[in-house]
């Protein structure tokens, strides 16, 4: 069970409280963005026919449930249909799994405003890797139990025996100023350095070198999964998971997303920076300061100084936009704390599964080895992660929480993507979280089509064969996502009004 600190930092990040305790966390009110399919009960479908409403209804049977048209035409679902089976009847990829639906995601539990029906299913409940479109489930978890308002508070408290960093779950830190612009380096350690020695001048002022401890109980259990390849931790895709660090566990102006510089110990790392800014903020005042050894804060130390990270929120999109596994894993530990666990890797795994099942997600043969995706042991299928997408998209939220995802040909890991023919129309129309590991080329999210309906997808190819398959692949996932938008060709003079990009966004 966790530590009596750790029940506290769980009520502050708790999505549902409504105050924090002792100002650990700044809390603001999230705008809400409620979701409703793209054509209502009662309108007109582009072919003409319209559904039936509820009043009609009613006064001919008062008891019949209203009758629900398609989500797409049947003219529309068979050229559909016709595309994406065309894209795959070469059979260069036999290990994929395809699922197109309505923006409910035929989930009971989501009150439905077209007939529940797939659109377009292929191995939609075989259970493959997903890569990275895992952490759409951690983004799931995240929202599920803890306040995406929440920040994470790093701080300083002090005793007889010295100061105690205190970690409390920040990997974004930044070595200088805190800088209120950035997600990476929000919350800066020069910063805590420099409140750290005004408290200690105004205070009982020290007259020798102070020991700096480092208290990193905030998260618990081995830092590496056992799914993880030793091959991806060596390389630095991966990598020991601590609650404190320099930009995401990276050393600061070495590393690219794409090659990631690891430290040694990403907390001893960060504990080293705070020692040197200590230094630099103290030498006027003749204050020296030394690196200590991992020590738990004792409940009596006092705290002296604190900064605060971006919201958690912001972390996600940044989790999600960049692909970055090392706080994704982060994440799931915040949301294993918020949800009263432990902040181990195995409670995070735990709280994911559980956030699934509360909301009565499909979670047949579903595989976990971490929350990141990195592991080749992870499995879903491509029915889960369409449920989990149509649940963000019903989230009162859904506005804010859809922004973490990736649009074609304009941000995150998708700004590169869709330049082949066959996908280039689709660019800003579709926005989806992408998942690629050297066998697995992954796309989840959501389509939306010149008439502005919106659909919900999964594709997942498996099997790829290595990186020298992977640019080919990741053009045939692109132009699948391109046929569920209707935009594999420039539309015509005289097709339907477009819908802009505007229509991205959650109405």
């Amino acid at each position: 069970m966790p530590s009596n600190k750790h029940n506290t930092q769980t009520t502050t990040l708790t999505r549902r409280a409504a105050l924090t305790l002792g100002g650990m966390f700044l809390l603001t009110a999230c705008g809400s963005a409620a979701t409703e399919q793209k054509r209502p009960e009662g309108s007109a479908s582009p072919s003409g026919s319209a559904s039936g409403t509820a009043e009609a209804t009613a006064s001919a049977t008062p008891s019949a449930t209203p009758t629900l048209a398609p989500a797409l035409p049947e003219a529309e679902q068979e050229q559909l249909r016709n595309a994406l089976t065309a894209l795959f009847a070469d059979g260069t990829y036999p290990q994929y799994s395809l699922l197109v639906t309505g923006m409910d995601g035929n989930l009971p539990s989501i009150k439905a405003t077209t007939a529940p029906a797939d659109l377009y299913a292929a191995n939609a409940d075989t259970a493959r890797v997903p890569a990275s479109t895992f952490k759409i489930l951690t983004l799931f978890a995240l929202n599920h139990y803890a306040n995406l308002q929440a920040r994470l508070r790093t701080r300083v408290t002090r005793d007889a025996a010295g100061l105690y960093l205190v970690a409390g779950g920040d990997t974004l830190l930044g070595a200088g100023a805190s800088n209120p612009k950035q997600i990476v380096g929000r919350a800066g350690l020069g910063t805590l350095a420099e409140l750290t020695v005004k408290a200690l001048n105004e205070g009982e002022k020290p007259t020798a070198a102070l020991p700096v401890y480092l208290d990193g109980t905030f998260f618990t259990g081995p830092g590496v999964n056992p799914g993880w390849e030793e091959a991806d931790v060596a390389s630095g895709q991966i990598t020991p998971i601590h609650p404190i660090a320099l930009e995401s566990h990276t050393v600061p102006g070495k590393s690219t997303a794409s090659n990631p510089v690891r430290p040694d110990d990403a907390a001893v790392a960060a504990q080293q920076a705070f020692v040197d800014a200590l230094n630099t903020a103290g030498k006027e005042s003749g204050m020296s300061f030394t690196l200590a050894e991992r020590r738990t804060a004792p409940a009596e130390a006092v705290e002296i100084a604190a900064v605060e990270s971006a919201t958690l929120l912001e972390q996600a999109q940044h989790m999600m936009l960049e692909s970055d596994n090392a706080l994704a894993e982060v994440l799931g530990r915040c949301a294993a704390i918020a949800a009263g666990k432990e902040g181990s890797g195995e409670a995070a795994q735990q709280t994911v599964r559980q956030a699934l099942v509360d909301a009565g997600v499909n979670i047949e043969n579903l595989v976990q080895a971490d929350v990141c995706g990195m592991s080749l042991t992870d499995r879903v299928t491509a029915r889960t992660l369409v449920q989990v997408v149509a649940l963000l998209n019903a989230d009162e939220h859904a506005e804010q929480l859809m922004s973490t995802f990736p649009v074609a040909g304009v941000s995150g890991t998708l700004s590169d993507r869709f330049g082949a023919a066959n996908a280039v129309h689709a660019r800003t129309f579709v926005q989806a979280k992408t998942g690629t590991l050297y066998t697995v080329s992954s796309l989840c999210g959501v389509a939306t089509r010149p008439d502005g309906t919106r659909l919900i997808f999964a594709i997942i190819l498996n099997d790829l064969g290595g990186a020298d398959a992977l640019p080919a692949a990741k053009e045939r996932v692109d132009a699948a996502a391109a046929a569920i938008a209707n935009r594999s060709t420039a539309p015509s003079a005289s097709s339907a009004p477009e819908a802009t990009a505007e229509a991205l966004k959650t109405p």
